[in-house]
């Protein structure tokens, strides 16, 4: 969904192929994509992310699947949701997620979401600063790695390089 050319309904079309298969063998639980409009560097991708996440609920709906709608899951704009490289959960992220998906279906469960601290308020450089520093430890290598063609984990070798079953 962040690459520059994507066809979003070649790409559901894989997934709800994929999701048809897999729900003959199991219950399916599935996630729209969260909602990038409040985050200055993705926030162009929006309508692109809107048109998937109609479709992803589509999917959802014709499976009979489980869905938790990231979308609509407000409480994700505040940072302590998300780890240092602004694009995946923190600690919290993933407990309130699981929370979330418990909830979807139908668990009962006795969690309460982890608190929030306020933050130390920033003054406008620190806030420079911090962006900075984001920019050259996450945004710029993973740029870099778009225009290579290359990923994070080409380099690393299969946890489980052959078929397992699960213990």
């Amino acid at each position: 969904m962040l690459r520059p050319r994507i066809d979003v309904d070649a790409l559901v079309a894989e997934y709800d192929a994929a999701v048809g298969m897999l729900s003959q063998q199991a219950h399916v639980v599935m996630f729209t994509a969260y909602d990038p409009g409040e985050a200055p560097v993705f926030a162009f991708l929006r309508g692109r992310f809107a048109i998937y996440n109609e479709l992803v609920r589509e999917v959802a709906e014709r499976h009979g699947a489980t869905l938790v709608d990231f979308w609509r899951l407000r409480e994700y704009r505040d940072d302590q949701l998300w780890d240092t490289d602004r694009m995946h959960m923190s600690s919290i992220g993933h407990q309130r997620m699981a929370i979330a998906v418990l909830d979807a279906l139908g668990v009962t469960h006795d969690l309460e979401p982890l608190p929030l601290v306020p933050p130390a308020p920033q003054t406008a450089a620190q806030r420079r600063a911090a962006n900075v520093a984001w920019a050259r430890e996450h945004a710029g290598p993973w740029v870099g790695r778009r225009l290579r063609g290359t990923s994070s984990g080409d380099a690393l070798a299969p946890r489980y390089p052959t078929l397992t079953t699960p213990t």
